[in-house]
């Protein structure tokens, strides 16, 4: 039995990291609970009686904490008790393997290892780097996101990506753990290993737990004072006088944020017609008002749900109030846009896709998505009949997406924008939740695109707290880039966000509505983020691999018989 105690730590953290992150609430989340959001169930692993009792506390923050904080994937459409159920049976997996290893980590320190804060944050930024990796990548609710909500700090995301900032937020939540577990030997959160024992030699002048403070303390003030320096140079060319600002230049985005039911059948054409009049009736209002070109319109992922390779049968008839190809040539403007594309002529394999579609129909470049989300998007051997018809019959889902092989970037015809553009525009289309993911936008970068467009539909989810999650996310890409990110989504968060992670605009969410918006398109900027991609995340897994096999040598020398004199 796990003593009480401990039981109700550790729900006090799965509650407070919730709380900390974007949610109903608090819209854009608490960035202060963030900072100690780990310290309750810490210390519970801290006095734990074993191994498998730590596991066990880590297993129900896992279950708890992910349900509070996504308990809008059970809107997942009529197989969301497979979404929310799924989420929070892996993560109470996933935790408890971790709150093993943290036990592990932390009672068979000596007390006078000072380094145990940092193999705890170590430990944790690898456990973020892992479940953000791979087939079953969900990189939500990292420890790193409340920081984000701290503008200054959340500009070190271009050095070590958002994994420094995941390290940076787990070291102080294991530091504070220190700090109270180490204070009053008489407590009831004195650990009953030997890890956290009153050491019998010299004690030095500061304690092991106030050297953390301290230190972590002044990486603090560097960081944030490196983010203000930043935040100060990369301001804006109309905010200081006198500053340049060629090279600096801009193109007005005209973002659609239809909010429709992607999911209800046969309501393809409507949607489509509804697109279409938000695009035009925003057009107009745009040039009686503002009387300044629009250069490009942006519609959401899956907006076209037909494939479209160019001018057809089909969309020249639908829909039949405007067909789409009219719409075009009335448009006189290239549009970005979601749309399902097979995989070779003819072939039966769809990829979710994004398009840049020109006045004349045809289209100017395409992009397949590659992290496809997990038994929604992708079912490994989909091909057998037994996989295929179970989860066509009971848990609802009837097709799957062929994953894209490349960050593809799009160049946007240097006529159809405005001067200062005339070898074109190059752009990256990372769509759904691939802006959370920072290897797609950034191969993207790094192939020389200059803006970031992500069409996303969210509109599944009907609460805030996901979009706002989602938003999150995509921020730190911009920083970490320092390139403009654009969100054209279904129903939120539509918007831009500047290279320094500001919301430069935004449209209300869940409405139907479109509006102009400027979108600036700097030179690129080299960051370190940009050089070296998730390497401190993946060495934070390395160091975590070498603990777990250098145990194990120990453990199997400890077993050998010992050899004659």
């Amino acid at each position: 039995m796990l003593d009480a105690v401990l039981v109700l730590l550790t729900l006090f953290s799965a509650l407070l990291l919730p709380l900390a992150l974007p949610n109903e609430l608090f819209p854009w989340g608490l960035a202060l609970p963030g900072l100690v959001a780990l310290v309750p169930v810490l210390l519970a692993v801290y006095r734990s009686s074993s191994q498998r009792a730590a596991s066990r506390l880590g297993a129900l923050f896992g279950a708890v904490s992910t349900a509070i904080a996504n308990y809008w994937l059970a809107f997942f459409g009529d197989f969301s008790v497979w979404t929310i159920g799924g989420a929070v049976l892996g993560y109470t997996i996933y935790n408890y393997i971790l709150f093993g290893y943290l036990y592990h980590l932390i009672h068979s320190t000596d007390r006078s290892d000072w380094y145990r804060p940092l193999r705890i944050a170590l430990a944790w930024t690898a456990y973020e780097y892992l479940k953000s990796t791979g087939f079953l990548g969900y990189p939500w609710g990292l420890v790193a996101y409340p920081l984000a909500a701290w503008y200054p700090l959340a500009q070190g995301a271009e050095l070590a990506g958002v994994w420094g900032l995941s390290f940076l937020a787990a070291w102080i939540n294991g530091a504070i753990t220190e700090f109270i577990a180490a204070r009053d030997p008489k407590s009831f959160l004195r650990p009953r290993s030997r890890a956290l024992r009153p050491p019998q030699t010299h004690v030095p002048a500061l304690s092991a737990p106030t050297r953390h403070i301290l230190a972590w303390s002044l990486v603090l003030a560097v960081v944030a004072g490196f983010g203000l320096l930043r935040l100060h140079h990369l301001r804006p060319p109309g905010d200081v006088p006198g500053d340049a600002s060629e090279g600096e230049g801009e193109i007005r985005v005209l973002v659609v944020q239809q909010n429709v039911d992607s999911w209800e059948p046969g309501l393809f054409a409507d949607a489509l017609a509804q697109a279409q009049d938000l695009t035009l009736s925003a057009l107009a209002r745009h040039e009686r008002t503002e009387g300044t070109p629009v250069d490009l319109v942006v519609w959401s992922e899956t907006a076209l749900r037909r494939a479209y390779h160019g001018p057809d049968d089909y969309y020249r008839t639908v829909p039949a109030e405007m067909p789409f190809t009219v719409f075009l040539e009335l448009l006189g403007k290239p549009l970005i846009t979601g749309v399902p594309l097979p995989a070779a002529i003819d072939s039966r394999n769809f990829s979710n896709s994004a398009v840049v579609i020109l006045p004349d129909g045809s289209v100017a470049g395409s992009y397949a998505k590659q992290q496809l989300v997990p038994f929604a998007e992708s079912i490994p051997f989909w091909e057998l009949p037994a996989v295929r018809g179970f989860f066509r019959e009971i848990v609802g889902v009837y097709g799957t997406w062929l994953p894209g092989t490349e960050s593809t970037v799009i160049t946007l015809p240097g006529d159809a924008l405005p001067p200062g553009f005339s070898d074109g525009l190059a752009v990256g289309l990372p769509i759904c939740f691939e802006d959370a993911f920072g290897w797609v936008p950034r191969e993207m970068v790094n192939r020389g695109a200059r803006i970031l467009i992500n069409l996303t539909n969210n509109s599944w989810s009907r609460q805030d707290s996901a979009q706002t999650q989602h938003y999150v996310a995509a921020q730190l890409r911009a920083i970490e880039l320092r390139t403009t990110l654009v969100r054209g989504t279904n129903s939120g968060l539509s918007g831009v966000i500047d290279r320094r992670g500001f919301l430069v605009d935004s449209l209300p969410m869940f409405e139907s509505t479109a509006a102009v918006m400027v979108v600036p398109a700097p030179k690129p900027q080299w960051t370190l983020y940009r050089l070296i991609g998730d390497l401190p995340g993946q060495l934070a897994v390395l160091y975590v691999l070498g603990i777990v096999v250098l145990g194990a040598v120990r453990r199997s020398g400890r077993k050998r018989p010992g050899l004659a004199g």
